[in-house]
């Protein structure tokens, strides 16, 4: 009897070590974010962040777009939150080491902030930018540049159409495979902060290890019942 408990308890540790979660898989599940910290100003959307340090946060909404929230890093004061679309680092493109990339303006013109890359990801977001002004990073870049229609509100990003402006001002609904992949130099105006403390999220483990609590608890009393008839 006092093998068959032995086994029982190591079936339990076995079963709570493998849904436990890994730190890895906990890092994955938390919203990407990351501090920048602007030398020059930088154009994000229809805002233009001036010289200081942010925090630059995913709000997530589906596998074909999401958001970028830009705040304070106490998280107080929302600049501005802009709709992006995912970018995969594809196997012949390189991560560009600022994880920032811009697109050229016109002489004295803010660069707009073109890709963005959260640390210690393996994919970034491209920024979507109203019509109007994907049209003029068009002309300068000389490349297809992501848009939505003009005036559309946050509350719309969801269902927002995605379009492609190219360098010949021709507008079209967007595809992936038109939209350049590999981004240019990025800029040194723009580099990443590496905080030491934690980064601000807002996921919670505290189900998961109530679940893994009762779990054991369970375990625990079976093991009981069984030391007792015994």
């Amino acid at each position: 009897m006092k093998k068959m408990m032995s086994c029982l308890a190591l079936g339990a540790c076995a079963a709570l070590l493998a849904v436990a979660p890994t730190p890895a898989a906990l890092a994955q599940s938390q919203p990407e974010a990351s501090t920048i910290t602007l030398t020059e100003p930088l154009e994000v959307g229809t805002v233009t962040l001036q010289p200081g340090t942010y925090l630059i946060k995913v709000v997530l909404i589906d596998s074909n777009r999401d958001m970028l929230r830009v705040t304070n890093k106490e998280q107080t004061k929302v600049f501005t939150t802009v709709l992006s679309r995912p970018h995969p680092i594809l196997a012949d493109e390189a991560m560009p080491e600022t994880r920032y990339v811009t697109w050229a303006t016109a002489p004295g013109q803010p660069r707009a902030l073109r890709t963005w890359f959260a640390r210690d990801r393996e994919s970034g977001h491209d920024i979507v930018y109203p019509k109007a002004r994907a049209l003029e990073l068009a002309v300068l870049a000389k490349e297809p540049v992501i848009a939505i229609p003009d005036a559309v509100a946050e509350t719309e990003y969801r269902t927002a159409p995605l379009l492609v402006v190219t360098p010949d001002r021709t507008v079209k609904p967007y595809e992936a495979q038109v939209v350049q992949t590999t981004p240019a130099t990025a800029p040194t105006l723009v580099a990443e902060a590496r905080p030491a403390e934690r980064m601000p999220k807002t996921a919670s483990s505290v189900p998961l290890f109530a679940a893994l609590g009762l779990l054991s608890l369970g375990g625990a009393f079976g093991l009981r019942a069984l030391a007792h008839r015994a």
